[in-house]
């Protein structure tokens, strides 16, 4: 055997997937004898470095490429590297390839470990510079061309980072990574139908790769699908329990509210609390009310989970109990923006307007800026008659959400107030059209008739 043989890298594709891959052919099956597919194959990989063989085995096509030398001494400077690299000596590492390099040009082998190393130390066009003279010396090196994917993402460079990513996913087919990478791609460019194919070939191959779950998960939460989102947030915390992701997909967790406003809250559970979740998300609010209280009694001082006692108190229409518990998470932790937001939802229908307003307040300086908060904080206004600042409000509310049928309606009463006869018509007319049921239009039809 050629001791050279013993720096093989190899690839395999299947003729079905060469047959209709367009980089293969302008029409899919206009090739369909082996020896067609053969000569397609090797005609786009040959290199004129290296020795590239072909083996035919039933239903695929077998690729080995391999260099044409070995130097023995560049050998010793490459292995010498792996022991730099277990020292976290990169720089020295670096070094002892790049002299490695030099006695030995095609030997791919030590131009991927320093691009790899590169790529650790967050140096990533130098990665792809070693990535590129990598696959264009052996072009059948499926992990250079994921790497040098992977790092276009980095440099947000999608294009040509899908083109590697895909080329790395024909050269190995059952590469989890490529098709977890091709995901990301087409998450960024907004391609969600291709996106969620790819998760969903990434979850195939591997069923627990969390990654791929939290990519779906953060799909169907661009689309509003709250239920699929929040299913695959689930799995994330299910698979992963304790670590950075799961901890992200539990804040990332959304209950749809169906009130007068419409809105989405964020929420999150322990990892203790996960069967009060579960019972949330399926509305059984009073049984996830009895765990988090039973969770209180011994755990007084976690205001996250006060926080979510209040929200299943405030599901079930316990307006006063809600708000109590807002305010001890409020007290507990008086810095996040989610504990005052959900505070103003109990002293808005408790009619409370001032406490309303300071409330609300907070929240926006806290950076809770949304279409809810902007809402509520203009009705109140409104009531204590301050009209030019619960204008000012409602209309930043339809700038975030311009269907948003309680802040038309309330605006539709200022303009009336200040008589904008023109601008209320206009408004009225806004709140007809929307295609959110409402008994608020009812209301807008009365008024429209009295104008």
């Amino acid at each position: 055997m050629n001791s050279n043989k013993s720096k093989i890298i190899s690839a395999t594709l299947l003729f079905k997937d060469i047959k209709n891959d367009p980089y293969f052919v302008k029409i899919p099956g206009e090739i369909s004898t082996i020896n067609d597919i053969k000569e397609t194959v090797i005609k786009k990989y040959q290199t004129e470095n290296g020795i590239l063989e072909n083996f035919i085995d039933e239903d695929k096509i077998i690729l080995q490429w391999y260099p044409n030398n070995i130097n023995q001494e560049a050998e010793s400077l490459y292995h010498e590297s792996s022991k730099y690299m277990k020292l976290k000596q990169s720089e020295k590492a670096i070094e002892c390839l790049k002299k490695a390099i030099s006695m030995n040009k095609e030997e791919v082998q030590y131009l991927y470990k320093v691009a790899l190393i590169f790529y650790e130390m967050k140096k990533f066009n130098d990665s792809v510079k070693y990535l590129k003279n990598t696959v264009h010396i052996c072009p059948i090196y499926y992990k250079a061309h994921l790497l040098l994917g992977i790092n276009l993402i980095k440099l947000r460079k999608f294009d040509q980072a899908e083109l590697h990513i895909l080329q790395s996913k024909r050269l190995n087919s059952s590469s989890a990574s490529s098709y977890l990478n091709l995901g990301v791609i087409y998450s960024i460019q907004k391609k969600f139908n291709e996106a969620i194919e790819m998760f969903n070939y990434t979850i195939q191959i591997l069923p627990k790769e969390t990654r791929a779950y939290l990519g779906l998960a953060k799909i169907y939460n661009i689309l509003n699908d709250v239920e699929a989102a929040n299913k695959y947030f689930g799995k994330v915390i299910e698979i992963a329990p304790g670590t950075h992701i799961a901890e992200y997909a539990k804040r990332s967790i959304n209950v749809n509210y169906e009130n007068e406003a419409n809105f989405l809250l964020q929420k999150n559970n322990g990892k203790q609390l996960s069967r009060g979740l579960e019972l949330y998300l399926t509305g059984k609010y009073t049984d996830a009310s009895n765990i988090y209280k039973e969770y209180l009694n011994t755990n007084p001082s976690d205001d996250y989970t006060w926080y979510l006692f209040g929200e299943t108190k405030l599901r079930t229409g316990n307006l006063k109990e809600s708000l109590d518990c807002f305010r001890r998470a409020v007290k507990l932790n008086p810095k996040r923006g989610l504990y005052y937001k959900s505070l103003c939802i109990p002293l808005h229908f408790l009619d409370k307007s001032d406490e309303t307003i300071e409330v609300i307040k907070k929240a926006i300086e806290l950076g809770k800026k949304d279409a809810l908060t902007y809402t509520i904080l203009g009705i109140h206004l409104m009531k204590l008659n301050k009209l030019e600042e619960s204008k000012n409000s409602l209309n930043r509310a339809l700038k975030k959400y311009p269907v948003n049928p309680l802040a038309i309606y309330y605006l539709t009463l200022i303009q009336l107030k200040l008589n904008e006869k023109n601008n209320a018509l206009k408004s009225i007319k806004n709140l007809l059209e929307t295609e959110v049921y409402t008994p608020l239009k009812n209301q807008a039809k009365k008024i429209e008739k009295n104008i």
